[in-house]
């Protein structure tokens, strides 16, 4: 009896216990949902199923929408206002212009050398991935699940991070309504400011549990919004302030760091960088919906080189427009200010500052502006935490982390993974923990969230060039400027990550100590320990959900014994003596049951069911069990 040439439907398996431990694994939807079941429905579902996986989420973002949820990502004014006073403590106006100019040009490197990988590898997983992809087969288990382990890491970090700047900007909107630091106005507490973040992560998940079409909305009403409010606030604030500095102060005044202990000029300049470079961090977030969205392959680079050049450019206009509106030097950092000052304050005094230049009174515009950049990192959060959780998915789908079979549950009517998410918000907070006892202890964190992106782009990007006779580009590719563009983005990413761990106060004692180097290496520590216990033993690489019949409809794929076998597809198999099939079409005898070349026909006799059956054990190990019952 042939084996008739289509995928099976997991409705038809027999056994009902093997099909709930599929779907335990990979979700419940079919592989077969496609028109006849015999085959994908566009070149995007053909390319993912090339890539060893099937068609989970429903491919109903636009490539818009991923550009949108990408630069709703970088939430710059939110960054900026948060960030503009870390960057004029070290260097001021010359590290806040050209500092930004040159991680604009780094950055840029990177960003079109992952393009390149993006396309030719359009899938969730993204760094983790991207690297098992590129890398020779021995090294693929441990190199890409540590890249996949420190990503993960740190981006429960930077979900942190945003949670705790928004909540910080909050406290400063309540601080100037309630009178200002000069008029005994309510000042949150370390707690409170906790307790607000805590609010905030219950909202962002209930926010991000959306389908992925409200999910697409949220993320274009996100991205317009980011937009807008930056244009009306340049255009509001040179319209009405009073004065404006002159050309030299914006494009070479120097603040060297003061009271931080540090004389060299260069060392202030390069300690701002990294403030600098902060700011234009998640570029490549697109992948992580990058199966969701239509001309995946295409979709993919044009949103993470589009997310840079607009990313830069608004957030280039902003700290011009800002840095010219100064309207007193010396309150952008002093403590005699009604926002309380600080690095963390600086934005919001400058809008105060100019508003009560014009008006006699700042507080109103301070608060509505302040209020803007709060809402550009909310949306910006939305995508924080969807992406982390997805990361955690897509991981999970690869056994490459603990308790993967609950990770890998995903809704039932919307696709969304549910249980990802809670273990998203519930990580994430628990990194902003650290702030209730220590403020240095959560900067480390902040810098913790940018180096495991940065090292991770960086070893993607080495492997891109070190093992280039490995690598098949997609649609998208740089040609021979590729290895040029590429490794200077690579040399970039790994500068910029040795920076964020040099000590910002001088002299170096504990409370002036940068923590990010011991924080980055308890999370590696952590990771060994974790590899050697149980990753090593369930993590083998990316694990392919499909395997497609390959060269002819006729050819089937033989088992391989690791889950990985999704369809037998086969019109001409020979039987051997009614109970089996010939795998490799000799038609000889099954004289002795370890024969590898045949495996046991299902009952039905028109069908091998989709499925992952496990290899069988003892004599029988190189035969597949297709009735799920142990039985040669």
């Amino acid at each position: 009896m042939e084996v008739e040439k289509r995928f099976g439907d997991l409705e038809m398996m027999e056994s009902q216990q093997q099909q709930q431990q599929h779907e335990a694994v990979v979700g419940s939807s079919n592989v077969a949902n496609m028109p006849g079941g015999v085959g994908p429905r566009d070149a995007d579902e053909k390319r993912l199923n090339e890539l060893g996986y099937k068609q989970e989420y429903r491919r109903l973002m636009t490539p818009f929408q991923q550009w949108a949820y990408t630069f709703s990502y970088t939430a710059p004014l939110g960054f900026i206002t948060g960030y503009y006073g870390f960057m004029y403590s070290y260097g001021g106006p010359v590290t806040i212009i050209w500092g930004y100019l040159a991680t604009t040009f780094g950055t840029l490197c990177m960003a079109f050398g992952m393009s390149e990988i993006i396309s030719a590898f359009p899938t969730l997983g993204s760094v983790y991935y991207w690297v098992a992809q590129l890398v020779p087969k021995k090294h693929v288990a441990w190199l890409s699940w540590f890249v996949g382990w420190v990503y993960l890491f740190g981006s429960f970090c930077g979900t942190a991070l945003n949670e705790y700047l928004l909540a910080q900007l909050l406290a400063t909107c309540i601080l100037l309504g309630t009178g200002g630091a000069q008029g005994n106005g309510y000042t949150l507490t370390a707690a409170q400011i906790c307790g607000v973040t805590a609010a905030l992560f219950v909202l962002h998940f209930f926010v991000s549990i959306v389908n992925t079409p409200w999910l697409g909305l949220l993320s274009t009403i996100g991205a317009w919004f980011q937009i807008l409010s930056i244009v009306v606030i340049c255009i509001t604030l040179l319209a009405i302030s009073p004065k404006y500095q002159s050309a030299k102060f914006v494009f070479t005044h120097f603040v060297k760091a003061p009271g931080n202990g540090i004389s060299s000029g260069l060392l202030v300049v390069l300690l701002g960088l990294p403030y600098a470079q902060s700011i234009l961090t998640g570029f490549e977030v697109g992948s992580h919906v990058v199966e969701e969205v239509k001309t995946a392959a295409m979709a993919g680079p044009r949103a993470m080189i589009r997310s840079v050049y607009v990313t830069a450019s608004t957030e280039f206009v902003l700290l011009l427009v800002l840095t010219f509106c100064i309207q007193n030097p010396d309150n952008v950092l002093g403590d005699n200010t009604m926002t309380g000052g600080g690095d963390a304050s600086a934005g919001s005094q400058i809008f105060y500052d100019v508003f009560h230049a014009k008006f006699g009174h700042g507080s109103g515009g301070a608060i509505a502006f302040t209020t803007f950049a709060c809402i550009s990192l909310f949306f910006g959060n939305i995508t924080n935490v969807t992406l982390t959780a997805r990361m955690a998915y897509a991981m999970a789908r690869d056994c490459a982390l603990p308790f993967h079979y609950w990770l890998v549950t995903l809704t039932q009517k919307e696709r969304i993974p549910i249980n990802a998410t809670i273990v998203t918000v519930i990580g994430s907070f628990i990194c902003t923990l650290p702030s209730l006892g220590s403020s240095v202890a959560f900067t480390a964190i902040t810098a913790m969230s940018t180096i495991t992106a940065y090292g991770p782009y960086f070893v993607i990007l080495a492997c891109r060039h070190i093992f280039d006779n490995r690598f098949k580009p997609g649609p998208f590719s740089l040609g021979k400027w590729g290895i040029w563009i590429g490794g200077w983005g690579a040399l970039w990413g790994a500068v910029m990550s040795i920076l964020f761990c040099i000590p910002p106060e001088y002299p170096v004692t504990g409370s002036t100590f940068n923590y990010a180097s011991v924080s980055m290496s308890g999370a590696i520590l952590a990771g060994v320990v974790y590899w050697f216990a149980v990753a090593r033993h369930n993590y083998k690489g990316p694990k392919r959900t499909i395997e497609l019949a390959t060269d002819s409809d006729d050819d089937v794929v033989k088992p391989n014994g690791d889950f990985g076998v999704h369809a037998l597809t086969a019109s001409k198999l020979p039987e051997v003596d009614g109970n089996h099939l010939d795998l490799k079409g000799s038609n000889g005898t099954i004289a002795n049951s370890n024969d590898a070349n045949f495996v046991k026909k299902p009952r039905n006799n028109f069908e091998v069911p989709t499925s992952e059956f496990p290899p069988l054990r003892g004599k029988h190990k190189n035969h597949l069990d297709l009735n799920g019952d142990e039985k040669v």
